[in-house]
This record gives C-alpha cells, sequence and structure tokens, in this order.
C-alpha cells in the first residue's frame, strides 16, 4: 500500500477522548451506532455519533482498556465531541474528557510492518483487525500497513522516537484503507451509509435505540444507499467540499484531500450513482478525477 518503509508517525495531535464511570457503556450504547457489547479485550470498533436527522456529527476509532473507553477521532474534533456528548450524561455515572494526560499515541506505519516492529520489539503483532494489550502497551492492527499504539505518554517514552514521516501520512493511511473520518469541515453532512460506515462495521442495525437510528434503518432497510464514499486520486490539491461534476452537472463533492508519495494527491469523495465515469472537479479549468480501488465492496 505504501511506497515508504515502516516507521513511526506521532498521533498526539489527534483527538483522545477518554469515557469513564459505572454507566458508560449504556451511556455510548444509546449514542453510537457501533454496538459496544462486542467490544472485547481483542477487538476495537469503528463508531459514528450522529445528529436525530442521521447526519454524522463525529466518527472515532473506539476502544476498551480496563473499564475505561477511549475514543480515537481527528485532529480538531475534541470540542465538538465533548460538547455534543456532555449535555446527554444528565444524572448518568459518566465522566468525558480529554484522555491525554492519561493517554497517548503513536502508529507504525509503511510496507515491511512486521519488520518494523520487530526491529522495535514489538513482535508478534496482533492480526489485521485485533488488538492486544502487552507491557502497558494498547496495540491496534487497522491493517496489514498500520498499527496504532496506545499508551500512557510515560511508557510510548520508551518506544523509538517517531521518524520523520510526513505529517498527512496517517490520514492517507485512511484514505487508501477507505476510513471516512469526519473532521471540522465535514461535520453534520453526511448520513454514516455515505461515508461507507456499514462496510466498515461501524453500523449495528440489531442493537437498541441510539440517537439517529430512525433515518440510519431505514436507509439501510427501506432503500438503496444514493451516495458512496469513493477513493480518488488527483494531480493537484483541491479544497474539501469542492464539487464534482458529470455532463456538468454536480453529482458529488470532495471530503479529503491528501498528498501521497508521488507528490499527487489522494482522498475521498461522496459521489451519487452507481457508475463514476467521466466526473470532473468544479474549477478554472475543470480537474480530471479517476476512481481509485477500495479495500471492501460497496454492495453486499
Amino acid at each position: 500500500m505504501f511506497e515508504f518503509s515502516a516507521g513511526w508517525i506521532s498521533l498526539k495531535d489527534r483527538t483522545l477522548i477518554q469515557v469513564t464511570g459505572s454507566d458508560a457503556l449504556h451511556f455510548l450504547q444509546g449514542q453510537l451506532t457501533f454496538d459496544l457489547l462486542t467490544l472485547g479485550p481483542d477487538n476495537f470498533g469503528w463508531a459514528a455519533h450522529c445528529t436525530p436527522k442521521g447526519k454524522v456529527l463525529f466518527t472515532a476509532l473506539i476502544v476498551k482498556t480496563g473499564e475505561t473507553f477511549l475514543l480515537d477521532a481527528a485532529i480538531g474534533m475534541s470540542d465538538p465531541i465533548l460538547s455534543r456528548l456532555r449535555p446527554f450524561i444528565l444524572r448518568s455515572k459518566v465522566r468525558i474528557e480529554e484522555a491525554h494526560a492519561h493517554f497517548s499515541a503513536v502508529g507504525l506505519m509503511g510496507r515491511d510492518l512486521e519488520e518494523g516492529a520487530k526491529s522495535a520489539g514489538l513482535s508478534p503483532l496482533p492480526a489485521v483487525g485485533r488488538q492486544d494489550e502487552r507491557s502497558g502497551l494498547l496495540r491496534l492492527r487497522l491493517s496489514p500497513d498500520r498499527l496504532m499504539i496506545i499508551a500512557s505518554p510515560e511508557r510510548l517514552a520508551e518506544l523509538p522516537a517517531p521518524s520523520a514521516l510526513p505529517s498527512q501520512s496517517w490520514e492517507l493511511g485512511n484514505v487508501r484503507e477507505g476510513i471516512a473520518e469526519v473532521t471540522p469541515l465535514t461535520t453534520d453532512r453526511y448520513i454514516p451509509q455515505w461515508l461507507n460506515w456499514d462496510r466498515i462495521g461501524g453500523i449495528s442495525f440489531r442493537k437498541g435505540c441510539y440517537t439517529g437510528q430512525e433515518i440510519v434503518a431505514r436507509t439501510h432497510y427501506l432503500g438503496k444507499v444514493k451516495r458512496r464514499a469513493l477513493h480518488i486520486a488527483l494531480d493537484s490539491a483541491v479544497p474539501v467540499g469542492t464539487s464534482i461534476l458529470r455532463g456538468g452537472e454536480v453529482t458529488g463533492e470532495v471530503f479529503s484531500c491528501v498528498e501521497n508519495e508521488q507528490g499527487r494527491y489522494e482522498g475521498l469523495a461522496i459521489i451519487a450513482g452507481e457508475e463514476p465515469s467521466d466526473l470532473v472537479i468544479e474549477g478554472a479549468p475543470p480537474q480530471a478525477l479517476h476512481i481509485l480501488p477500495l479495500p471492501y465492496a460497496l454492495s453486499a
């Protein structure tokens, strides 16, 4: 997936929220699309929180360590998450706060990930999609080429110093793995299925009620998903939200755009229709858009 060899990248600027308290599980179960009852010591999940109209306000990777739930989200999402969830606490025994005083995160990513882990004394790694906890390190294998490690700041200081990987490398990993991570620029605009959240296990259609469930379930059971997040390639950078045209008509918009190893750009775009062909990015002049493969199927 990546042309660069496995190296370390600091994730300290990403949002990391911790939820604790005896009612934490029940509270989060009523707020997130993911079924937290399936969360165990060897797996993590992808979760979204929606408005009552089903629009995604934030997305997060969610993991449990001991009795603490951790939500990892994009840079700049701390205030949106805290301000959204805290009003729902009411009398519940729940505490929601930034986790950086207790936890921090680093990433190991690139080709030959196993070799990179071995050289740091971290072998063997958990299987893709699984996690484990060893010697104070919570290790999440996001893909064949990406590993996230969450631990106390003191424990992480014992690992190799972050390499000089480009700061956008982690976001590039999300793009190539088809993880449409909501940012402050893309909040409250899309339903979860438009972001392919159902294709990465981020929506449970069997759990109890959660905010926005009616719209999300109706989309699943009564109609075909009309828009999807597609992996795109571009020659130059374009702003998030830029319109995508087919035959002069708007058919979608750019969701993310990040520089890759070749100095070109890749991203995700929310596009309507089953045949994404003859697409251009709105501009002067318009820029041709190319569709790249995703690591999962968009239809069941």
